[in-house]
């Protein structure tokens, strides 16, 4: 194979040279050594030894078989300073000795108490894409995460408070969709990676949080581009580092924006760079304005209403039967999955009536008589799944519109989820695609015609950026896809049923932050709307968790977030409802096998059998656990508690630990603050099994009542049962 490109020989010429940039918050120097930041104490620093700044990837056009990786350890800059900083300019880049036509700008400067990195990149070889820019790396932090730990914005949010080691190199976590620590032999090094947008990087920021000070490490990318977040540990020197690895496609001739990167070493809690992220992203993204309906909704049901192997759980005359249901466990919502002929995840994207369900007018009159009973309904669509099988959908059009892959195969999903039923491939569709754009509208506007009061586009805050490699979508060849393109198709249809039905809602599982733009309620499927056990929890609260949820993390910088927690199961616990309360999270149960079905219509607890025919079966341990009747009314007592105070718990602003303070002896009670104009409540849970005593302070402000579920006001100086929730609410001095 010939490969075209275009370099010369040169000889690296070897340089000491330097540059700085100083505010308030400290100095971060460049040198020959690497990027350099000194602190007073109170935030971390660094001390890059011999660590690259920046790495450009490459990848040939022919075939797209050859990939070449440029290193700043193999090429010198230029240096030149500026108004608030100094630039690194790069003429053409090295690799083994030999000059290429590619150039590449950095800009450090400071901006208020950050330091900001942007820049450029300029290709100019024929024959070859620019596909991925990993920097600044910020290599040699000294920080322990016994002391700052790192919060990362996996779901909801992580945190890590201590590191690995050989004895003990946290690989695994229990809690669902968690990071885990990789160790890399070449490097001899661990580290956490995770995608932005996706499930497992919900935002694009991170830090290594002191209860002092910290560094704040993110991207304020406006386009909220496709990047990774690598954070890596060394046990030779026991140092961090951190970067941002971006995907991109800069075609010969092109130039590509790098985004703006800002390292913060601030003073004050974590809540410092959340306020800076959130600040920025309002600058960004404007918040999809959420209709009256759903901003004074509990959660959902959701209910599939025929599998994958054809058997029907419920037709659509039995669906006012389940708003009963719904309502006898104060839910508002019934979300209907495979409401189709074809049934769940089976000859997507063909989404018609069943007539042996009850046919379009029976779908059509039941939802409307389950809305004159006060329960809104959200119909199903998947937003990226493209049956291979089953229809003529496929060879028609849906092949052509899925994503290719850069070996040339079409990037799929296989669902297999009963023995008696064959599984079902399914292409992954181009979201850039126009066809594919027209499919889903017409989905949402079938969805309003039905009288649905909004659509569930799934998967679509769930997938992780790629590159699709297909000639035949419009887009250049490779392309980034599944990250931008995204939230456009969803903006553009979010906008449009708006000029339709102003109380029309889009909804999609899982959970990014730009896609709140557009999406009115997220279906959680994420590290943090999994709800950790209950041993899970207290190894949190204990301290004996060496990583551990940290859903403070999102929802502080987004209060106004509304998101589902995700319960797979017919029932709730304690926990689960207790859980969502301190959050402020909406509930879900879900319905989906016969003996769901079962559980719901007459109490009857499952057992391993009734899921024989399921490949993937699910827990039972919850649903045998609880007592049918009592978690039914404790759940209606909770979600009725959380409707009293919603000014608060659903329209207010979560605050976490910030305007109060809690006295108590043991660790197993946490209290949260939510903030709506001059009224502040603390939700006081108590996780532990025993009742206990405490004590809550709140300055410059009176205080009003305290309240349980099910038991109306209550004496706040009680004790708190065990396993309970108190709400305590204060009024604003003048």
């Amino acid at each position: 194979m010939i490969l075209t490109c275009q370099y010369s020989e040169v000889t690296a010429k070897e340089s000491i040279s330097s540059a700085s940039v100083t505010n308030v918050s400290g100095k971060m120097i460049f040198s020959k050594d690497g990027i350099k930041i000194e602190t007073d104490g109170t935030a971390p620093g660094s001390d890059s030894k011999s660590e690259a700044v920046w790495s450009i990837k490459i990848q040939n056009l022919s075939d797209n078989s050859s990939e070449i990786i440029f290193s700043e350890r193999d090429n010198k800059p230029v240096i030149s300073t500026s108004e608030n900083g100094f630039v690194l300019s790069y003429n053409g880049l090295i690799y083994n000795g030999k000059r290429w036509d590619i150039d590449l700008n950095l800009n450090f400067s400071k901006k208020g108490e950050a330091f900001s990195v942007n820049g450029e990149i300029k290709n100019d070889v024929q024959g070859w894409v620019v596909v991925g820019f990993t920097g600044p790396v910020i290599s040699g932090i000294k920080a322990e995460l016994a002391g700052y730990p790192l919060i990362m914005p996996c779901g909801l949010g992580q945190k890590f408070t201590k590191a690995p080691s050989s004895k003990d190199s946290i690989n695994k976590v229990s809690f669902k969709g968690g990071l885990a620590w990789k160790y890399d032999q070449a490097t001899s090094s661990f580290f956490v990676k995770s995608d932005y947008p996706s499930r497992f990087a919900t935002m694009q920021w991170c830090s290594f949080a002191g209860d002092k000070g910290g560094l704040y490490y993110g991207s304020h990318d406006k386009k909220h581009g496709s990047k990774h977040f690598l954070v890596s540990y060394k046990p030779s020197d026991n140092t961090l580092g951190v970067a941002f690895e971006h995907d991109l496609a800069c075609a010969p001739g092109a130039k590509w924006q790098i985004p703006e990167q800002i390292i913060y070493p601030y003073k004050g809690t974590w809540h410092k760079g959340a306020d800076l992220y959130r600040e920025w992203f309002k600058t960004s993204v404007a918040f999809q304005q959420v209709p009256e309906w759903l901003r004074n909704s509990s959660g959902w049901m959701l209910t599939i209403m025929k599998q994958q192997n054809n058997e029907v759980m419920w037709n659509y005359g039995d669906l006012s039967e389940l708003a009963d249901m719904s309502l006898e466990r104060g839910l508002d919502i019934i979300g209907l999955f495979g409401w189709t002929v074809g049934g769940h995840d089976k000859f997507y994207p063909y989404y018609e009536p069943d007539p042996a369900m009850g046919g379009k007018e029976g779908l059509m009159k039941v939802l409307k008589d389950i809305k004159k009973k006060g329960v809104r309904s959200i119909i199903y669509a998947n937003g990226q799944l493209i049956d291979q099988n089953g229809t003529d959908y496929w060879e028609k059009e849906g092949k052509r519109i899925s994503v290719l892959k850069r070996d040339g195969k079409v990037d799929y999903q296989k669902w297999h989820k009963y023995y008696d039923a064959p599984a079902r491939f399914h292409g992954m569709a181009c979201l850039g695609c126009d066809e594919w754009y027209d499919i889903m509208l017409k989905l949402a506007l079938q969805a309003n015609e039905l009288g649905a009061d909004g659509i569930l586009y799934d998967q679509l805050a769930v997938t992780a950026p790629k590159f699709c490699y297909s000639p035949d979508h419009g887009h250049a060849v490779p392309a980034v896809v599944y990250a931008e393109d995204r939230y456009l198709f969803l903006r553009k249809i979010a906008e449009y049923m708006k000029t339709i039905n102003k109380d029309f809602v889009v909804m999609t599982e899982g959970l990014n932050d730009v896609e709140m733009e557009s999406i009115s309620m997220f279906h959680g499927y994420e590290n943090g709307a999994y709800v950790p056990l209950i041993e899970e929890f207290s190894a949190r609260l204990n301290g004996s968790a060496p990583t551990f949820i940290f859903p403070e993390m999102f929802k502080y910088t987004f209060p106004e977030l509304i998101t589902t927690t995700r319960n797979p199961a017919p029932v709730n616990n304690r926990l689960i409802l207790n859980y969502a309360t301190m959050y402020g999270l909406r509930s879900e149960l879900e319905t989906r096998y016969a003996a769901d079905v079962r559980y719901l219509k007459e109490n009857r607890i499952p057992v391993p059998e009734d899921y024989s025919n399921v490949i993937s079966k699910p827990n039972i341990d919850l649903v045998t656990s609880e007592d049918p009747v009592a978690m039914k009314s404790y759940t209606k007592d909770v979600i009725d508690f959380q409707r009293e105070n919603s000014g608060l718990l659903w329209r207010g602003n979560f605050n976490d630990d910030n305007g109060f303070s809690i006295k108590c002896n043991n660790n197993t009670v946490i209290a949260k603050s939510f903030v709506s104009g001059s009224r502040m409540g603390v939700v006081v849970w108590n996780t532990g099994k025993d009742n206990e005593s405490f004590e809550v302070n709140v300055p410059g402000y009176t205080f009003e009542y305290a309240t349980e579920p099910g038991k109306g006001t209550v004496n706040a100086s009680e004790k708190i049962a065990a396993e309970s929730i108190r709400f305590l609410v204060w009024k604003k001095n003048n």
